[in-house]
């Protein structure tokens, strides 16, 4: 703008453009940028639904945000009838800077989130006190965990391997201790994990009906 002004002042003998009225030029600047406009928006709006589309999962599992840990159900596909709860491992004597910090520092649970890899997974978050959120950055998630609603979103893990995230809403003093971890295994060995935590499931409901 400077060099303009400088360049094209009056005393260097530079003269106003004199612009005149051309509706031809107007429609043509005018339809352009809309062209442009509904080539960009349909991509993207079509990948939006697709990425808030949650229909049609292999499995469903509930996540419920507590102070401060999280619980799961899984409510539809293998492994139904699940349930536990997921609570920080990091040893105490680190989170005391009594010891060294371990690898997964904070990021470490008991029980662990485990799915299928290749599959469709729909997450159905809500709250028992306050607000928290669900993330995972690899997975491409997050999602707010709030009392009262039900949120959901969708994951499909295309590798086995060890993902991990956390609570990424403030939710009280503890809010750095409630950390998520998600296992994705391959089918067989999935099988073999669903069906020991439902038998494990069904002797502690025995177990618990034959000390009444």
């Amino acid at each position: 703008m400077f060099y303009s002004i400088l360049k094209h002042r009056k005393s260097l003998g530079y003269k106003a453009a004199n612009f005149h009225h051309s509706t031809a030029v107007e429609f043509i600047w005018t339809i352009i940028p809309c062209i442009i406009l509904i080539a960009m928006a349909y991509p993207a709006t079509k990948t939006v639904i697709a990425m808030k589309d949650t229909s049609s999962p292999d499995m469903t599992i509930k996540a419920t945000g507590y102070q401060w840990m999280w619980g799961y159900d899984y409510l539809q596909g293998e492994g139904e009838g699940i349930s536990f709860y997921s609570k920080l491992s990091t040893p105490p004597a680190q989170v005391e800077n009594k010891a060294p910090k371990g690898e997964n520092y904070l990021l470490e649970v008991d029980n662990r989130v485990v799915v299928p890899v290749g599959k469709k997974v729909r997450v159905i978050l809500t709250a028992n006190d306050v607000i928290h959120a669900w993330w995972v950055p690899a997975l491409g998630i997050k999602q707010d965990a709030v009392p009262g609603f039900i949120r959901d979103t969708w994951f499909t893990a295309d590798k086995p391997g060890i993902y991990r995230g956390q609570c990424a809403e403030l939710c009280g003093k503890d809010h750095g201790f409630m950390p998520i971890v998600v296992e994705v295994m391959e089918a067989g060995e999935y099988s073999k994990w669903a069906a020991a935590q439902l038998n494990a499931s069904a002797v502690k409901t025995s177990m618990h009906v034959e000390n009444k």
